[in-house]
This record gives C-alpha cells, sequence and structure tokens, in this order.
C-alpha cells in the first residue's frame, strides 16, 4: 500500500492506532497544557510588538 495513495484522515486513524498503547496520557495532558501556556506567552508578547512602522 502507498502512503500517498491513502486519504489523510485514514492515515492518521492507522497511525495513532498503531502508537496508542504506547501513548502516556497523562503525560500527553501535560505536554499539550504547557504547549498551551507557551503559545498564549508568546502571543501575548508578540501583540506588545508596534506594528505601524512608526520609529
Amino acid at each position: 500500500m502507498e502512503v500517498e495513495a491513502l486519504d489523510p484522515a485514514e492515515l492518521q486513524r492507522l497511525v495513532l492506532a498503531a502508537v496508542a498503547d504506547y501513548i502516556d496520557d497523562t503525560v500527553l495532558a501535560e505536554r499539550l497544557a504547557e504547549e498551551e501556556h507557551q503559545r498564549c506567552r508568546l502571543r501575548a508578547f508578540t501583540e506588545q510588538w508596534d506594528t505601524s512602522g512608526e520609529p
């Protein structure tokens, strides 16, 4: 079977099914929460920039 021939949703389902037994849901949730926290901090930081082009 060629990977390119698979629908992206089907490929994602197959990969997730193959690795599901190896995922620690607690650790995954912690990492996703940390990523979201970092995104919020970056967003807040970038909102402080003056984008008007004025010196």
